[in-house]
């Protein structure tokens, strides 16, 4: 699958080629834009957010940013990605706060989520039906609470330099901002997330105090977790890693496996937004708004 984040890209071509030919009127090439890039704009929005719901309706905001501003993209002043990204980003970080953030961002990460594993008993339901399930929810939504923990700048920078390996050349383009602060930030988001779960997460250290078992209910009652519709059971390309298609590096080696609680994470098919796509464009007031006369 296509990976807007590698460091070598060879889509320029392709890009300018798919540009164009959108911009005519061709709807084939603007879905073969949107299809390159929904999941990978849903999957940073479902990070950001903690929610598949809002995800999408980001994902269709973005989208449509994107689209009626094809025709302005240059691409002297920056890549197609960048140019992209930076929307997407821009737009994730002006958005409304939604209430799992207002909720963890008033948390400390270090004092808030430590109090809640301390008061809450190991409760084990590894023999009851479905626990393998729940147990993978459960990973996949702590960590999103210790996401959402971080600032919205801290979340952004963490999530495109550690969970989808984006280097700082590429990461500080499509924030923004100087590859020295964006290392900076990366760092400084990385070491409370690290921090955290070094030291009460039992996946990453068998003797922590912190099990998947103990969070269980605190999760559900939170509504971090809905039984009725498990992320675990969401259409997903794989996860996260198999989408990278490469192995943590050896400068990572004592961070394996706080890394991998992240990379483990699905990666999220999402809403194929094709048919929203067309049934947009058979409006002729936005149609007009797109199509370069």
């Amino acid at each position: 699958m296509y990976n807007p984040f590698q460091e070598k890209y060879e889509e320029e071509t392709k890009d300018s080629d798919y540009i164009e030919r959108s911009i005519k009127g061709d709807m084939k090439a603007l879905e073969a834009i949107v299809l390159r890039h929904q999941a990978w704009i849903y999957n940073i929005a479902v990070a950001m957010t903690g929610d598949i719901h809002i995800a999408e309706d980001i994902t269709q905001e973005v989208l449509i940013k994107i689209i009626t501003k094809l025709s302005s993209y240059d691409s002297h002043k920056a890549s197609f990605r960048t140019w992209l990204y930076r929307i997407v980003v821009n737009h994730i970080l002006n958005m409304r706060e939604n209430q799992k953030e207002k909720f963890f961002s008033k948390i400390e990460i270090q004092s808030g989520l430590d109090f809640s594993i301390t008061q809450h008993p190991d409760n084990r339901k590894s023999m009851q039906p479905g626990y393998s399930l729940i147990h993978e929810e459960v990973k996949i939504a702590c960590v999103t609470c210790a996401l959402l923990c971080l600032s919205r700048k801290e979340r952004i920078i963490f999530t495109l330099g550690t969970i989808f390996n984006t280097s700082d050349r590429i990461g500080a383009e499509i924030c923004g901002t100087s590859k020295e602060n964006f290392r900076k930030i990366l760092s400084r988001s990385r070491a409370k997330l690290y921090n955290f779960f070094n030291k009460n997460c039992s996946l990453m250290n068998e003797n922590n105090s912190c099990t998947c078992d103990q969070q269980t209910e605190l999760l559900i009652k939170a509504g971090m977790i809905n039984l009725n519709n498990l992320l675990v059971k969401q259409d997903a390309h794989g996860s996260i890693q198999d989408m990278l298609g490469e192995v943590i590096n050896e400068l990572e080696d004592s961070y394996f496996e706080f890394v991998a609680l992240f990379r483990e994470q699905p990666f999220l098919k999402g809403p194929d937004m094709i048919q929203w796509l067309r049934d947009l464009f058979n409006r002729s007031d936005f149609k007009g708004l797109f199509i370069k006369q």
